[in-house]
């Protein structure tokens, strides 16, 4: 009897500890997820209304947030410069990182929020432009070499001739100039085109791939293009954008090229008289400057896409919420682009969704985008929308139209009521 109870004693504590667990899955089970936080990133320093100074430190600052986002990539001109992996609050990475410009002119600054899998989750990015520092005015002299010594251990002359004969100066061989250094450029982004001038409305005569090495021989004004030697342009001088190389070399030392027309002008035919020798035709006046190119600074950029609806971003019913009345935004981010547009459809759904009939257009308001093209703010903007009463299948599309003119687009599909089958 005394056993019985010692091992009755003994699965009480085990009882109670299996009861315990148990309790807790249920609370955790019927305790209300966490709300998810969209993606969202913004860049404070530098100011692109501030001019940096080459060689002088600043820093990069901004904030990223958003629920699969897991580490922030800090990048300049387009190379990966530093990595965050902590945050300060959850959800939400502080970035705070010294960066000194190497050289003047127009320098890009990206920051890029990556989800678990390393894949970019958002972005944004500031065009910032760096003086290039000058040689320091008024620089002292170099000092006169100094005359070597006689050694302790020689006796001193007693004599004034000994003495002149025993203080001539050593001199030092003169040492022979050093070559010159070639500049050049190395191809950072995935290509590069090369143009016949620098200017994306000059011909296209060729490109150089990632890695790939030219030498300089000009740039322009403000030093944003950098002409290089390339046998497949005209007189074997070509042109590539800064922002897509990086420079090696002094850049000072780089001359200001002519800028070469985009077309050649065009000659008049001589005029011929019946009685008289043929004239001279009169020349005409010099061809005008092309323009110059009015894309945005965003469209100098390598190409990049972000198109999400926010608050929610799944697919079918969630972005919109379940009450009524159904509200969303649309939020996109497209760099490397001239023009974006919105295009809103419906049809009947495919695949899966193949019970799902297409959607009514006139239920969606703003109608500024059902079945027509309309223009969005580039580089990127949200457009509010409802969709009250509307069952059924859309597609939200966004025509891109490249900075290089090639075109593209960005799909994503509503389902509004509709499930799989």
């Amino acid at each position: 009897m005394k056993l019985q109870l010692i091992d009755q004693n003994r699965n009480t504590p085990h009882l109670f500890g299996v009861f315990f667990i148990v309790a807790l899955l249920i609370l955790s089970a019927c305790s209300p997820a966490m709300p998810a936080v969209p993606p969202a990133a913004i860049i404070t320093a530098p100011d692109p209304a501030t001019a940096l100074a080459a060689g002088k430190p600043t820093q990069i600052s901004g904030k990223v947030s958003g629920s699969n986002v897991k580490s922030v990539d800090v990048f300049v001109n387009g190379n990966k410069y530093a990595t965050v992996n902590q945050t300060i609050t959850p959800n939400e990475f502080q970035v705070s990182v010294p960066w000194t410009p190497e050289q003047g002119g127009v320098q890009i600054v990206q920051i890029k929020g990556l989800n678990d899998k390393g894949e970019q989750v958002v972005q944004t990015s500031v065009i910032v432009n760096a003086q290039a520092s000058a040689p320091a005015a008024n620089a002292p002299a170099p000092a006169p070499a100094a005359t070597t010594a006689a050694p302790a251990s020689i006796a001193q002359p007693t004599t004034a001739a000994a003495a002149t004969s025993a203080a001539a100066p050593t001199v030092a061989p003169t040492a022979a100039p050093e070559k010159p250094k070639t500049n050049e450029i190395v191809i950072t982004n995935e290509f590069a085109n090369v143009r016949s001038g620098p200017g994306t409305n000059y011909d296209r005569v060729g490109k150089l791939d990632q890695n790939a090495k030219a030498n300089v021989t000009g740039k322009n004004a403000d030093a944003t293009w950098w002409q290089i030697e390339f046998k497949d342009a005209p007189n074997n001088q070509g042109w590539v954008v800064a922002e897509l190389v990086k420079f090696n070399g002094d850049a000072a030392s780089v001359k200001v090229s002519a800028i070469p027309t985009s077309s050649p002008a065009p000659t008049r035919p001589p005029t011929i008289l019946p009685t008289a020798p043929p004239a001279a035709a009169a020349p005409l006046p010099p061809a005008p400057p092309p323009p110059a190119p009015s894309l945005p600074p965003s469209a100098l950029l390598p190409y990049s896409q972000n198109m999400a609806f926010a608050p929610r971003n799944d697919i079918g019913d969630v972005p919109l919420g379940y009450n009524e009345p159904k509200n969303s935004t649309l939020v996109w981010e497209v760099n490397g682009a001239k023009s974006l547009e919105l295009e809103i459809t419906s049809f009947d759904g495919p695949g899966i969704f193949s019970d799902c009939k297409a959607g009514d257009l006139g239920k969606i308001q703003p109608a500024t985008a059902n079945n027509r093209r309309m223009p969005l703010q580039i580089p990127s903007g949200q457009f509010a929308f409802s969709m009250e009463d509307a069952k059924g299948y859309y597609l939200f599309t966004i025509h891109v139209v490249k900075s290089d003119g090639s075109t593209t687009t960005i799909p994503r599909n509503v389902i509004v009521g509709c499930y799989k089958k």
